[in-house]
């Protein structure tokens, strides 16, 4: 094609500065560099600049992923024990990471908190680029940083796998 266009008034994409942002880049290297990219395979996350706020990527509820058929497991980890949080008086908040039903396939976030728009950057390369939640638990997060709800999920999948020591299969 020889035109191209980004922003809002391309239909059925958020209408999202960062999106608009990202859809230049799309056109810039496919029609100057011949590269290859497409926007279907971007993973677009939102950010609501409330007190505190709300950011989302991808499914941000078990509501929207049962309307899309999609099952998922969620994991939460509230800010209330979050030392960073505690530490800056606002401990208001939470991380909910939804994952493919038995799987670590991380298929979207909720975040609320200060700097949720900072946050919903790791779960979002980390979709775009297929790590999974285990991964997430298992890289070093600086502490104490509000982030570290993000790595809390990852630990809850985790744990969940985890068998007891004691389970000798039933026989007792």
């Amino acid at each position: 094609p020889n035109v191209f266009a980004v922003g809002d008034c391309v239909a059925d994409v958020p209408r999202l500065t960062h999106m608009s942002g990202e859809m230049a880049k799309v056109v810039v290297n496919n029609s100057l560099f011949q590269d290859h990219w497409k926007l279907s395979s971007l993973v677009v996350p939102a950010v609501a600049y409330t007190d505190p706020e709300y950011a989302t990527v991808g499914i941000c509820g078990e509501d929207m992923a049962n309307t899309m058929g999609v099952k998922v497991d969620v994991y939460r980890a509230g800010l209330e024990g979050n030392d960073r949080a505690i530490l800056e008086s606002d401990n208001r908040g939470f991380v909910k990471i939804f994952v493919k039903e038995g799987t670590d396939e991380i298929v979207g976030a909720t975040i609320v908190a200060a700097r949720a728009g900072e946050i919903i950057n790791e779960v979002t390369l980390a979709m775009k680029h297929g790590i999974g939640l285990a991964g997430i638990g298992r890289n070093i997060h600086p502490y104490p940083t509000t982030g570290e709800a993000v790595m809390g999920c990852g630990l809850q999948f985790i744990n969940s796998r985890w068998k007891r020591l004691d389970d000798d299969g039933g026989d007792g």
